[in-house]
């Protein structure tokens, strides 16, 4: 969730896929006529069965549900350190807390190769950054540092275990915790697509189709 919440969006959707070996993220602005509304609002209109419902409408099978309020992940996220490979040097607006929107204020913050030390605020800058300063920017750049972060914390062999037991922790079976026991240095990490932008109801989205 992107708020302490559990009404609030989840903005990062991930799909593991342990008989593919993949985890497959889902773009938060991923349009879904039946719910109607972005995939992002499905688990806070209708909980564990509106988000599977929401996923089943793009030909997604989630047999289970892990979610995390953001001060949950935050909780997590403040005991890790963990340095990432840096390509290209880029500089984005973030807001002056992580915690508030852009709109209270801005900042610029910038990420220098050949890589970054992040902890603290600076993983929270890692995840969330997406206005780019010097053009355009999308949310799939933003899944793409998702992805190697996680990357390196999975080489690290990272203990996620300790937020399972967390209040902002809701875990629909203990199935769940089998399947992403399977996760390991090796899968696939890959964005659902192709998808195209598109305007719903006044609402930018993202629908099926190559741009």
């Amino acid at each position: 969730m992107d708020r302490p919440t559990w009404w609030d969006n989840t903005d990062v959707l991930v799909l593991a896929q342990p008989a593919a070996r993949r985890l497959l993220w889902i773009p938060r602005d991923l349009w879904c006529p039946g719910l109607g509304d972005r995939v992002n609002r499905a688990y806070a209109l209708g909980s564990e069965d509106g988000l599977r419902a929401a996923l089943a409408e793009h030909g997604f099978v989630a047999d289970h549900t892990v979610v995390l309020r953001r001060d949950a992940a935050s909780a997590l996220l403040d005991t890790l350190a963990v340095t990432v490979p840096i390509d290209r040097e880029e500089t984005f607006l973030y807001p002056l807390d992580p915690e508030r929107p852009i709109e209270e204020g801005r900042r610029r913050i910038r990420f220098s190769p050949p890589s970054e030390r992040l902890e603290g605020e600076r993983l929270h800058q890692w995840i969330g950054a997406r206005y780019r300063v010097d053009g355009p920017a999308s949310d799939l750049e933003r899944i793409k540092r998702q992805q190697r972060l996680l990357a390196v914390l999975m080489i690290e062999e990272t203990d996620f275990s300790a937020v399972l037991g967390e209040d902002g922790c809701r875990v629909s079976s203990d199935d769940a915790i089998a399947e992403l026991a399977q996760v390991e240095p090796g899968w696939r990490l890959e964005i659902h697509g192709p998808l195209m932008p598109a305007e719903v109801d006044g609402r930018q989205v993202l629908v099926p189709g190559s741009p």
